[in-house]
């Protein structure tokens, strides 16, 4: 979705779309936890303009699967994501050959930023394309870990069984590797 900031009057403007499973997949694709998404998500926005600065504020759902990270089946998760974000024109952040701020005037060196500077994001022309901001919330958003339950007990890990299937026979006592070395005298003749 893009949007020009001049359509931005001063009550705002609200906009819907589909953000499609093709862009999701790849704002997800380099997750550890191996996401991928069921379908295309809903995007709903307001933009607001104050001077020469626009507040976004989104939400969506993306529907998501990942494997287990116990037992590895598959686990469909609802990924609800809410955000915030001002957009200011890239020049506003961009540092002086002093090394100060335009924005704030504070000191800093290019790629350094503020507690202030985390909800920015800088555009470049009068059209902003959301669709990059809306992946990049999602994918913060990912929870690192997706579990199929609270109580999943995993696979056993000398055999391989699903162990919320069945119980297997064997021995999955790990020893503490610092109590080792009493092992050996205690199995001594």
């Amino acid at each position: 979705m893009r949007v020009n900031i001049d359509e931005i009057k001063d009550r705002g403007i609200e906009r819907e779309w589909d953000l499609s499973r093709e862009t999701l997949d790849e704002a997800v694709r380099g997750d550890r936890a191996g996401y991928r998404a069921a379908g295309p998500a809903h995007v709903q926005a307001r933009l607001e303009k104050t001077g020469r600065r626009v507040h976004l504020a989104a939400r969506t759902r993306a529907g998501l699967t990942a494997p287990c990270g116990r037992c590895l089946l598959p686990v469909q998760v609802q990924l609800p994501v809410e955000f915030e974000l001002s957009l200011v024109p890239a020049e506003e952040l961009q540092p002086h050959p002093d090394g100060e701020r335009r924005d704030r005037g504070e000191g800093g060196s290019e790629g350094s930023f503020t507690a202030g500077d985390v909800d920015e994001e800088p555009y470049r022309s009068k059209v902003i394309d959301l669709d990059p901001l809306v992946c990049e919330q999602v994918a913060l958003a990912l929870y690192p870990y997706p579990v199929c339950r609270e109580d999943c007990k995993g696979l056993c890990l000398v055999c391989g069984q699903n162990l919320n299937e069945k119980d297997c026979a064997c021995d999955r006592h790990v020893p503490d590797p610092r109590w080792a070395g009493l092992e050996k005298l205690k199995t001594r003749p």
